[in-house]
């Protein structure tokens, strides 16, 4: 084969058989990397569409786990009821994640293959300790962690899985970029917890943009978890927060100015998984 050919299989079993083939297959959905990095297209082998695959695109809910396929749009995720409720942290970075324009295309697998650190979805997938069933380059199928997944392997992400078992009532995203709007991520968090007449229960808090993978902070979340909701324990997580910055990126240039801003990103992010404005009390005693 010495030009490039597009495809565009109808289902997974399509999809698998021409992975099984003997040509080089590359693969596009929403093509937003593609367009914005101006990158070239492959010479030759098959360019496979995605977004006609069935059972790709979609959002479930309302099973034990929230299944999603791989070809969803970011904009499906802003906008999807039953997400908003059972885990609004994902709703909330998607609503984020660049123009509407971008929503309209980019794809939550896309998202999770481009592996870019400031990534805003990918941060609340790893809180939630999502899976990815994948395509195999051959056509075989697989299930692995989301930590796990190699981007670039030439695996298709078919679906995400959020386990019911991993989430907590409550959860909240939070990005800072240099401006208001369409803005790439310079620092972002993500939390899912347990807060009931002013005092958390379990917390799960993970950070993107301090290091090429999302970040579990746990000297954060011991910092609150089990306590009220009060300036002393607050004073504590800021600490902490500081903290894991030293830890993630002791070299870098921008560990000086990242542990001044993860203080007022955690804050900010606390408020809003409380259902409070961090602009009244208690954040507004240690801010």
């Amino acid at each position: 084969m010495t030009a490039l050919v597009p495809a565009r299989p109808a289902d997974l079993a399509a999809l698998a058989a021409l992975m099984a083939g003997p040509a080089p297959v590359r693969f596009i959905a929403g093509g937003t990397d593609l367009l914005l990095s101006r990158r070239q297209l492959p010479r030759e082998g098959l360019l496979v569409d995605l977004t006609a695959v069935e059972g790709l695109a979609g959002i479930e809910t309302g099973g034990s786990d929230i299944v999603i396929g791989g070809a969803t749009t970011v904009a499906a995720l802003e906008v999807h009821a039953g997400l908003a409720d059972r885990f609004p942290a994902l709703a909330q970075a998607a609503a984020e994640c660049g123009s509407v324009q971008i929503r309209n295309r980019a794809t939550i697998a896309g998202n999770i293959a481009n592996a870019a650190p400031a990534a805003d979805l990918v941060p609340v997938l790893a809180l939630a300790e999502a899976r990815l069933r994948l395509v195999m380059p051959g056509g075989g199928r697989a299930e692995v962690a989301l930590g796990d997944f190699s981007a670039g392997s030439g695996a298709v992400i078919a679906h995400v899985v959020l386990p019911g078992e991993k989430l907590l009532p409550r959860s909240a995203f939070v990005k800072l970029g240099p401006r208001r709007d369409l803005t790439i991520s310079r620092l972002n968090m993500a939390a899912m917890g347990e807060f009931a007449d002013g005092r958390f229960g379990a917390l799960r808090l993970v950070a993107g943009s301090l290091g090429p993978r999302p970040v579990r902070l746990t000297r954060a979340e011991a910092a609150l978890a089990g306590r009220p909701l009060a300036a002393a324990p607050l004073a504590d997580f800021l600490g902490a927060l500081s903290a894991e910055v030293d830890a993630a990126i002791p070299e870098r240039t921008s560990r000086a100015w990242k542990r001044q801003a993860i203080c007022g990103v955690g804050l900010d992010l606390i408020a809003r998984l409380c259902g409070l404005s961090p602009r009244g009390a208690p954040f507004d005693e240690v801010s």
